[in-house]
């Protein structure tokens, strides 16, 4: 959940909010009043990025596009900073896609210890249907050290479900130095946070800022006429000088906002994948299931009728069946099988004991 000091961060590293606002007037807009006053900063002109921007969704695309990730480079939120982090993501997940020479000798040691390596964001959906959601690598260390590590290290990402821990995946590879970061400058793993449920959070978050925006324009502004902003359906309505000014004036809060929504979407879209697989996986089984218990069924009903050991099937298509005495009885004729093919040493009057001593004889 974003906090004060959090909204402060955000408007003093972006420009685009200092031309549009005092630091005051951006906390008033998510509901936090006054305190001991702040300097604000002297706002610097500069271009307004353009209101769409977004995120680009990456299932489902070609990841072989390059990049890297680093620190900031940009200011959050920018049309720069939302590239940085599209390429950063992608150059990540080309990695674990296709690790090198170095990182394949590295996964092998580590798979020797049991350790599993990290899977990309398309690996882990196509063994959804099977796989548990990914435990600490140190948990099992035994004598309690691994349990002391969790505490001196907590990471919110093990206690996740499995669509969620796929979800932060698709949202890492931009590093600031600090850890992972999204293009507003919010960390995408964190300690104590879910990233996929904070994605909801800032949904609602800025979108009632932006309720109450467009409400406060249409207040101070009646010459340009009225606008509203639904924060279920996204859209502005109302007189379109109205509309066009405040764009202009909430555009990177739109832009938060717009590019969380489609976040949401990814996340939706990740578990339903996931959810679909499982009931793959889970048809798969119970078909096996079947198949097994099907096959038990004949096994016990052929036991029932000619016991416990198939001795087979003698030369006129008669299956043999089981004496009881350890060996066969000939169907046809009744004589002894010896062998399980019903076949060979078939009874006393083809190959059996009885002819054999009469040749001697």
């Amino acid at each position: 959940m974003a906090t004060r000091a959090n909204l402060i961060a955000t408007y003093q590293n972006n420009p685009t909010l200092q031309s549009q606002y005092t630091q005051q007037q951006y906390l008033d807009l998510f509901d936090f009043g006054a305190q001991t006053p702040t300097p604000t900063p002297t706002p610097t002109p500069t271009p307004t990025p353009p209101p769409s921007g977004g995120v680009t969704n990456i299932i489902g695309q070609n990841l072989n596009q390059g990049g890297g990730g680093g620190g900031i480079t940009s200011a959050r939120g920018s049309q720069q900073r939302v590239n940085d982090f599209n390429n950063a993501i992608a150059a990540r997940q080309e990695r674990l896609n296709n690790p090198g020479k170095v990182q394949s000798f590295v996964n092998s040691a580590k798979q020797m210890i049991g350790i599993e390596p990290q899977m990309s964001v398309e690996q882990m959906l196509a063994r959804s249907g099977y796989m548990n959601p990914q435990q600490r690598p140190t948990g099992g260390i035994p004598f309690g050290v691994g349990s002391a590590i969790a505490m001196a290290m907590p990471d919110k990402y093990y206690d996740m479900p499995l669509e969620d821990q796929i979800f932060t995946q698709s949202q890492m590879g931009y590093n600031d130095g600090s850890g992972y970061k999204d293009e507003f400058g919010y960390n995408t793993r964190s300690a104590l946070g879910n990233y996929g449920e904070f994605v909801g959070e800032r949904i609602d978050k800025t979108g009632t800022a932006l309720e109450k925006s467009a409400k406060n324009f249409s207040a101070k502004n009646p010459n340009l006429g009225t606008v509203s902003f639904d924060k279920i359906t996204g859209k502005a309505i109302g007189d379109q000088d109205a509309i066009d000014a405040w764009n202009k004036q909430t555009s990177y809060i739109q832009k938060e906002f717009f590019s969380f929504t489609n976040k949401a979407k990814e996340r939706k879209a990740i578990s339903d994948r996931v959810a679909k697989e499982k009931r793959e996986q889970d048809a798969r089984i119970m078909k096996a299931e079947e198949e097994r218990r099907a096959r038990a069924k004949a096994e016990a009903e052929r036991a029932a009728q000619y016991g416990p050991i198939n001795y087979g099937r003698g030369s006129d298509g008669q299956r043999s069946y089981d004496s009881g005495q350890g060996f066969g009885i000939n169907a046809t004729t009744g004589g002894p099988v010896s062998n399980r093919t019903g076949r060979g040493r078939t009874d006393y009057k083809d190959g059996g004991l009885a002819t054999l001593f009469n040749k001697k004889r």
